[in-house]
């Protein structure tokens, strides 16, 4: 089994446990060292310092004891943030009623980029209200590029 999976099991594991879900697991060199990034996320509310924290050491500990990691490593644990990738369609129904950017691959009525509300989504398509015209638009995840949350003021 590959490192970075066995990590993610790891990390799934002490997620469990902590009523926390694993948005992103990352091993990578940044200036000479090795850092395993780890992104938590839960299904209501957000992530706090403190629930980083949380994670970080009883992840920590578990860590150390299996020693699966050769050598030295720095462990980073944050949340997706406020302006997180849209990934899939239990994404965008979680974040009904949010601001969100979409960049599309075809323009929709000569747009590439649609910000708005996320009105609804469906397992094939999001529908989304255009925050400058009022303009509802369907769009097929087939078409989404990238999206994510916009934080609103």
């Amino acid at each position: 089994m590959e490192l970075v999976d066995s990590l993610n099991q790891l990390a799934k594991k002490i997620a469990a446990e902590t009523g926390y879900e694993i948005y992103a697991l990352k091993l990578k060199r940044y200036r000479g060292k090795r850092q395993l990034v780890v992104t938590i996320d839960r299904e209501k509310g957000n992530i706090s310092l403190e629930d980083c924290k949380t994670f970080s050491e009883k992840f920590g500990r578990l860590l150390d004891n299996e020693n699966i990691i050769e050598g030295s490593y720095e462990l980073i644990v944050q949340s997706p943030g406020v302006e997180r990738e849209l990934r899939n369609p239990g994404d965008y129904a979680r974040f009904a009623g949010k601001l969100a950017k979409l960049i599309l691959i075809s323009p929709l009525d000569n747009r590439t980029v649609i910000v708005g509300t996320i009105e609804s989504a469906s397992e094939s398509t999001v529908t989304i209200r255009e925050r400058d015209t009022g303009k509802s638009y369907g769009v097929a995840y087939t078409n989404v590029k990238r999206a994510n949350l916009k934080l609103e003021f």
